[in-house]
């Protein structure tokens, strides 16, 4: 006496679409764990705006004469071919969102020579740089030392700045 009992086999469909709604739950999980938060890329972007920075002003190792002319300052975004244009998200077409500083100094001063400070951007994302946060600007300070082709020595230092606050935070 066999009887077809396919009891054991609802029991086993159950048991499937468990297994299948707990693997599909936690990919979903694992998906959204790792896509729902943005991607703070301020430090890859300040790192490249200090290269670009470090080249423009550097070539070879020699300072270029032009850095230490009067009018580098105010045309330094297209000495170094910079664009600080942004996305209007988040009204940041209104606030800058980058900033830019070289110091130049010089080892052996002649006459106590003052090498002007060189910046461009929003100087005001200068104050956030003591404090760190997802919330706060993106600071990177970099130092590098060149010479000029009379071989005087300077020490240029870099600082960079990216805000770009809102995005990382999920305000926006």
């Amino acid at each position: 006496m066999t009887m077809n009992k396919t009891g054991g086999d609802k029991i086993i469909s159950v048991y499937w679409f468990v297994i299948l709604f707990i693997v599909a739950a936690a990919i979903v999980y694992m998906v959204f764990s790792f896509y729902g938060k943005p991607y703070d890329i301020r430090e890859l972007e300040a790192n490249a705006l200090t290269n670009r920075v470090a080249d423009c002003v550097s070539q070879t190792g020699y300072l270029r004469e032009e850095v230490l002319i009067e009018g580098f300052n105010e045309n330094l975004l297209e000495q170094c071919n910079l664009n600080f244009e942004v996305e209007d998200a988040c009204g940041w077409k209104e606030q800058g969102q980058y900033y830019v500083e070289i110091e130049i100094l010089d080892f052996n001063p002649p006459n106590g020579k003052k090498i002007p400070e060189i910046s461009a951007g929003n100087s005001n994302l200068k104050i956030f740089c003591a404090d760190k946060g997802e919330s706060l600007p993106f600071c990177l300070k970099r130092s590098l030392y060149v010479i000029d082709r009379k071989n005087t020595q300077y020490q240029v230092n870099i600082l960079s700045i990216v805000r770009k606050t809102e995005k990382n935070a999920g305000t926006c």
